[in-house]
């Protein structure tokens, strides 16, 4: 039995030593050259002092470097932290400050941008080159550093956005994320041949994912740093990708035909399936992506940083089902509850519950955010410990068949006219328009009629999307309180360092009052 992410490497090495695991930057590392190399970073940490539990902050780019160290530290019994490289200087300082970490391990470049910090605090820093090889170490020939670590054991700490203030630490043991490598796989039908893109970054934990199910399979993990789409469609014919996940914002640029000629762009014969998550996916678009890569399965995806994944639609069930988010995924349950928290009926809204697999531990200094996000169940009765399950804060509805289907954010429902209004409704109704892109409904304060409903827009090349004709179809789709006072259009939608939607600050920028 694995137990924790340094025997996953391990396993994976002694399975297949030869065997390619890493393309990165046009190099490729066997297995065992993976686990040698993070060996040495583990020998590393632990002759600095690294006990066990301890906390490493990681501060590199993606790829091959956060790997190596990732599991370093994983071999040598510590928890580690991936700062994104995109953060800026404050946010980088809060990561590593809050998570109370005594070692950073990363690149000369990123780490003279808190210089001043690091060195006021004392921490003990190893740098690193591209590689994940720490200076002054050299590769010898002594093994993998003994591991105690246990499933139960912390093995990351994975950092929310921090889009609404300052980000906060969910606290990730090992079981997590090697039930994650495990269950998610199992209903991908991800095996030992596959060759997986690793387009997304590793702090975030939907990323994380492909790294953990190719090792779990010794398989192969092509690292990927997205420019262009031209890029990403060349990487996956000439490494024979199999598979690949992404986040909806990439959608609309792979099918610009700006950037991509569908006559001429390269066959992907050996691409099975994607999956897509973190944001409304319009039918317009599905179709669209359908058309665009025909014959892939496609697999809509939702999970949340504090339970890793809940749910995912299959492909067959793609176009049938509009807006669903799908059933919960293997040795998961998901509850819609009411404000007293009783089960809501089919086609009533409520808040997701997730119990079952993937539980983390909790917000990292936040005890009262914990408190009231893990919920206790008393699923074994009187006289039994409860079972934690959590809260997600979003509203979703469940449809006869048993489907759920996404409606916003508990916290961003929007209250106008004296009306309820979910801005996944308003979304969804837009994204159906011809010629729309990508699409973001939120509200601004208002005299008038308390909040006013913003619809922020992106079209397709080409298209002549209009904000009258879009209103016509929005009335014909949404009741009148939800139609929105201002339709805007931009040439792209803000985003976060995990490629979501923007919301605080599209909001942020469209307080002021309507041009008169």
């Amino acid at each position: 039995m694995t137990r924790n992410l340094g025997e996953l490497l391990i396993a994976a090495a002694t399975r297949r030593p030869d065997h390619i695991g890493i393309v990165d930057r046009g190099e490729r590392f066997a297995w065992s050259a993976l686990l040698q190399e993070a060996s040495v970073t583990a020998r590393a940490l632990v002759d600095a002092g690294l006990g066990r539990g301890e906390r490493v902050a990681i501060y590199a780019d993606h790829g091959l470097g956060q790997i190596i160290s990732l599991f370093g530290v994983a071999l040598a019994d510590g928890a580690f932290t991936i700062v994104n490289p995109l953060l800026r200087a404050d946010q980088v300082i809060h990561q590593i400050s809050d998570a109370s970490t005594r070692f950073v391990i990363g690149q000369p470049a990123l780490l003279g941008t808190v210089d001043g910090f690091l060195r006021r605090s004392q921490l003990k820093v190893m740098t690193i080159d591209a590689a994940g090889r720490i200076q002054g170490e050299r590769t010898s020939t002594y093994g993998p550093a003994p591991t105690r670590g246990i499933p139960a054991d912390v093995a990351c700490l994975i950092y929310t956005s921090g889009s609404t203030g300052k980000s906060k630490g969910v606290v990730v043991p090992h079981r997590t994320l090697l039930d994650g490598a495990r269950i998610v796989s199992g209903y991908l039908g991800i095996g030992p041949d596959d060759i997986t893109l690793s387009l997304l970054p590793y702090n975030f934990d939907y990323g994380f994912n492909q790294l953990l199910t190719a090792t779990h399979h010794a398989a192969r993990l092509v690292v990927h740093r997205f420019v262009l789409p031209k890029d990403l469609l060349d990487t996956l014919a000439a490494e024979r990708v199999t598979g690949f996940a992404a986040v909806p914002t990439l959608w609309p640029k792979l099918l610009d035909p700006r950037f991509v000629d569908p006559s001429s762009r390269p066959a992907l014969p050996s691409l099975r399936y994607v999956t897509t998550a973190g944001g409304v996916h319009g039918q317009s678009m599905l179709r669209r992506l359908t058309e665009f890569l025909p014959g892939v399965s496609i697999y809509i995806m939702y999970g949340l940083t504090e339970s890793f994944r809940s749910t995912y639609l299959p492909p067959s069930e793609l176009l049938k089902r509009p807006g669903s988010i799908g059933k919960a995924v293997p040795e998961v349950e998901i509850m819609v509850v009411d404000g007293d928290g009783k089960p809501c009926p089919p086609g009533v809204a409520g808040e997701l519950i997730h119990r079952g697999a993937f539980i983390n531990y909790g917000y990292l200094n936040n005890e009262d955010l914990t408190r009231a996000k893990y919920i206790e169940l008393p699923t074994g009765g009187p006289g039994c410990r409860p079972e934690i399950a959590v809260r997600s804060g979003d509203l979703v509805s469940r449809d006869e068949d048993g489907f759920l289907y996404f409606h916003g954010r508990i916290d961003q429902q929007i209250k106008s006219m004296g009306y309820r209004v979910s801005p996944g409704e308003i979304e969804e109704a837009a994204s159906s328009f011809t010629g729309i892109a990508h699409v973001a409904a939120f509200s601004v304060p208002d005299e008038t009629v308390g909040e006013a409903i913003i619809l922020v827009c992106t079209t397709y090349p080409g298209a002549k999307a209009e904000a009258d004709a879009l209103r016509r179809h929005l009335q014909e789709h949404l009741p009148p309180y939800a139609v929105p006072r201002r339709i805007v259009f931009l040439d792209k939608l803000p985003q976060t360092v995990t490629g979501k939607v923007d919301y605080p600050l599209l909001r942020r920028q469209h307080l002021q009052p309507e041009p008169k």
